[in-house]
């Protein structure tokens, strides 16, 4: 077998189904070939490079079910250059052919730091990523997946993305306050910052976590309290309605939590918005002057 240069996989009777793949190892006795998307059980035709050919006997091909990357509800993958917000509803995409059963790593570009991984079946599969470890999202940075012991460099880097991790929660025209009195303190003890948009400008979740509180108060109107993995705290108050999510869901970075409005006490159209070390909001944590993040977040999304 040592000279064969190409196994086609045939399948049931004909053509149509016929799948062919280069192997990786050949000896006198026996070869390893990464089995194509689409093979189907049935004999080998062993191709040498002379042209001559030999068939084998009918092999049934199992398949595995290869892991995946927690992925839940609609999966989107992104389009070539763009960059990915951790923990939201779009994955990174790794198409691969392995050999061998193995390992898929997240590599972080600039260190080689493995950020996770997941085991593989030998074979073709696809594996996505939300730029999440266990809920938490990782360190804004370039992240490739690739197969354990492949090169960081080179063919790899070609695949790196770019990952943020936060979205700015106003998703239309804004700005970040319009005077003093609008910032963390304010001369009033002002808990966060006022950032005004249209009435009906939808909001999104920063970042990935629970809703930790929903509800209405006179001050504040409609409001809701995000949490993330860390314990930090999201608040954003005067929404036009009710939240759309309620208390102990989850959310997604990104994911629509309400609108821009004036409700409670507020003069004009805006934004409140709180951030809260952990462990939270009113729940031992502490707020602290949320416009660097705000104004980091607007600056890439």
């Amino acid at each position: 077998m040592d000279g064969v240069t190409r196994v086609v996989f045939q399948g049931a009777n004909g053509t149509k189904d016929d799948r062919s793949a280069t192997p990786s190892f050949a000896a006198a006795t026996s070869l390893t070939v990464a089995v194509p998307r689409g093979a189907r059980t049935g004999a080998l035709r062993l191709v040498s490079p002379a042209g001559g050919s030999s068939r084998t006997r009918r092999l049934r091909i199992l398949t595995t079910p290869v892991p995946q990357a927690d992925v839940t509800g609609t999966t989107t993958d992104l389009t070539p250059g763009e960059a990915l917000i951790a923990g939201s509803r779009k994955r990174m995409l790794l198409q691969y052919t392995a050999a061998v059963a193995g390992t898929v790593e997240a590599v972080r570009l600039d260190s080689g730091q493995v950020m996770r991984s997941w085991p593989v079946a030998a074979g073709s599969g696809e594996l996505r990523w939300d730029g999440t470890v266990g809920g938490e999202v990782v360190t804004a940075g370039r992240y490739v997946l690739r197969l354990a012991g492949q090169p960081t460099a080179s063919q790899a880097s070609s695949a790196a993305v770019q990952i943020h991790d936060a979205i700015f929660p106003i998703r239309g025209k804004h700005d970040l306050g319009q005077s003093a009195t609008n910032d963390f303190g304010g001369g009033r003890g002002h808990g966060g910052q006022d950032m005004f948009a249209r009435c009906g400008v939808p909001l999104v979740a920063a970042r990935p976590g629970t809703v930790q509180f929903e509800a209405v108060q006179s001050r504040a109107g409609n409001y809701v309290v995000l949490q993330d993995k860390t314990g930090r705290s999201y608040t954003y108050m005067h929404m036009r309605d009710r939240a759309l999510v309620k208390k102990g869901q989850r959310v997604r970075a990104g994911q629509r939590i309400g609108y821009v409005g004036q409700t409670g006490r507020a003069s004009g159209c805006h934004l409140h918005f709180e951030l809260w070390t952990a462990p939270g909001w009113y729940t031992g944590g502490e707020g602290v002057d949320p416009l660097p993040e705000l104004r980091r977040w607007d600056s890439f999304s």
